[in-house]
């Protein structure tokens, strides 16, 4: 049953509301093809049973989003902290995890105002080890620069030992080390956290990784370059429109990549299957807890790339399609709990103790 819950949440996440024009128009469904031949079962699934086979109370779960250069959007782009924050939600009250947000400064402040709207506060580390408080988060600011992020990554690694790695919309590399945007212009390496390096580290050293995007270029889609760059050669005629020749693809592997229409709706989907998973639906955000969380992104800064302004409209769909996704999810998990025993709504309380 799992696995059927997973296709129809990957199949909720995938409707594509595009403009017409947009340059991703029609790509959502190939880019999800391609990502699912290549693993062979539902995407969101495959990440949810990731986390609950390797994540256990106290474990840490490194958190990473972030899109787009500065100065557009210094504090970060809309789709991708709400992912976090379901995602944060869900490894904390549904496995007692804690998660740990990673990324730029100003980027991270949109991240952990929807985690705290989502029930997850933020706290130091002795709160979290020492005085084992429960539903929290750590932040840890990345650096720029390339032999920086080498080394923040190794150090975050090192001292934290996470037991998985996840990243919502986050740009990465192509084979020549040039990143893009959804048009598929170039990006100046310069301008973004060299933070993929986390991703790459982590599965050396058998950490489990998953990448979460809808475009082709952030981390994780490495999974399925030379698939991501046909399908943009198809729309462009070329496979990126800056001449680095590398394609617009992104080079970084992830152990699970989940291609979805917008990111943050990919977040949500594997909630959702934890969600089943764990039998409970509190597991994932009501649609009221989703308003607070896009609220509270907008209002520490997070820019909607599509109207660049700080409004929950998130790649171009509004607020009430994001509540609406969520609704439906819930009706898809619950649909398929009615009648389990412990398909009842429980507290944060009641989660944590019946993972102990």
């Amino acid at each position: 049953m799992p696995k059927v819950i997973g296709e129809y949440v990957d199949r909720l996440v995938n409707i594509e509301m595009l403009e017409e024009d947009y340059p991703r128009r029609d790509r959502t469904r190939l880019l999800y093809e391609a990502a699912r031949e290549k693993q062979g079962a539902p995407l969101t699934y495959l990440a949810a049973q990731g986390l609950l086979d390797n994540v256990g109370r106290g474990d840490y779960v490194i958190l990473m989003s972030g899109t787009g250069p500065s100065p557009w959007l210094e504090t970060g782009g809309n789709d991708g902290p709400t992912g976090v924050a379901s995602l944060a939600r869900a490894i904390s009250f549904g496995l007692g995890g804690s998660p740990v947000y990673v990324g730029l400064e100003k980027p991270l402040r949109p991240v952990i105002a929807a985690g705290v709207a989502a029930g997850i506060s933020v706290m130091d580390r002795e709160a979290i080890e020492v005085y084992r408080r429960r539903n929290t988060a750590l932040a840890i600011p990345f650096p720029m620069g390339e032999s920086e992020g080498k080394e923040k990554a190794a150090s975050i690694l090192d001292e934290l030992k996470p037991k998985a790695v996840i990243a919502v919309e986050n740009h990465g590399p192509n084979p020549v080390g040039m990143r893009h945007n959804a048009a598929g212009m170039g990006i100046d390496s310069d301008a973004l956290p060299h933070d993929y390096y986390i991703v790459e580290e982590a599965r050396r050293r058998g950490i489990l990784t998953v990448g979460i995007g809808d475009g082709g270029d952030e981390i994780g889609y490495g999974l399925i370059n030379e698939e991501a760059n046909e399908i943009y050669e198809q729309a462009f005629g070329v496979s990126c429109q800056c001449g680095c020749n590398g394609g617009q693809a992104c080079a970084t592997e992830t152990d699970v990549l989940i291609s979805a229409a917008v990111s943050a709706w990919g977040a949500y989907g594997v909630s959702a299957c934890m969600a089943y998973m764990l039998r409970n639906p509190y597991v994932l955000q009501d649609p009221d807890t989703e308003r607070r969380m896009g609220e509270a992104m907008s209002q520490a800064g997070a820019v909607a790339a599509f109207f660049a302004a700080t409004v929950p409209w998130i790649d171009g769909t509004s607020p009430a399609v994001q509540h609406a996704i969520v609704t439906m999810l819930h009706e898809i998990v619950g649909n398929a709990l009615r009648g389990h025993q412990q398909s009842k709504w429980a507290s944060p309380g009641e989660l944590i103790k019946g993972r102990g």
